[in-house]
């Protein structure tokens, strides 16, 4: 278990007293409001008796990985399905799948806007929803964003040993394992300002994408419905693969 309470150096900062200053008061904006911080980053998560549970560190919807919210433990982490552990600034770390020795200031840094953007949590009746444990750990995710940034949908990726890969939509508005209505398009910030649009099948493929000349879009359920959103005409000129 990793632990930067305490922590003597931290590779990326140079060590002087601003630098401890800084790191301990961005741990304790975090752990202040530590509910909405991880209710930001994972949003499919659930809080139960102090402590904040997800199926693994993606964030998909489960039990495995719990975080204590409270008290003096609050922000160490446990997995049960791996064994891992640490603190806060591990936990990020590895969400972003950062180290958190050597690129501690980046992290430190995404802690910090994490404090600055996290937004009080309501208060909801627990729901019961359909496990999706015996898939086995998410081994990928994608956010959905509206063109303001803000979170529409998350889609993770399973790939249960000698099973088809499947995929489960978890819609953030009704906080619920269920595609959104109507289904959004994939990295709609990206398509605001863009002059050409690539349509592909996954967002696999537009994430590869991402970064190109061209912009690129996905759908949620597939490129069919991509297609027919770009028969029903748009603003914007597109580029059509």
């Amino acid at each position: 278990m990793i632990d930067f309470n305490d922590a003597d150096d931290t590779a990326g900062l140079q060590r002087n007293p601003g630098n401890d200053q800084q790191r301990d008061e961005i741990r304790a904006s975090v752990l202040a409001q530590l509910e909405s911080v991880l209710s930001t980053i994972f949003p499919a998560g659930k809080l139960r008796r102090g402590k904040f549970h997800i199926g693994d560190i993606l964030g998909s919807p489960g039990d495995s990985l719990e975080i204590v919210v409270d008290g003096d433990k609050a922000g160490l982490w446990t997995d049960r399905a791996t064994g891992d552990g640490g603190d806060i600034f591990d936990l990020l770390a590895r969400h972003m799948s950062a180290d958190v020795h050597a690129d501690f200031a980046r992290v430190l840094q995404y802690a910090g806007d994490l404090a600055g953007r996290a937004s009080p949590v309501p208060v909801r009746k627990a729901k019961r929803e359909a496990p999706v444990d015996d898939l086995g750990q998410a081994t990928a995710k994608w956010d959905y964003l509206d063109a303001n940034g803000a979170l529409i949908a998350v889609v993770y990726r399973y790939d249960p040993p000698g099973q088809r890969k499947e995929f489960r939509p978890w819609d953030a508005k009704r906080r619920k394992m269920a595609p959104p209505n109507p289904r959004p398009l994939y990295h709609q910030p990206g398509l605001v300002a863009a002059h050409q649009i690539i349509l592909v099948e996954g967002e696999k493929c537009a994430q590869a994408l991402y970064g190109g000349p061209l912009s690129q879009d996905n759908n949620a359920v597939g490129l069919s419905f991509a297609l027919d959103f770009t028969r029903s005409g748009s603003a914007l000129p597109r580029f059509c693969l």
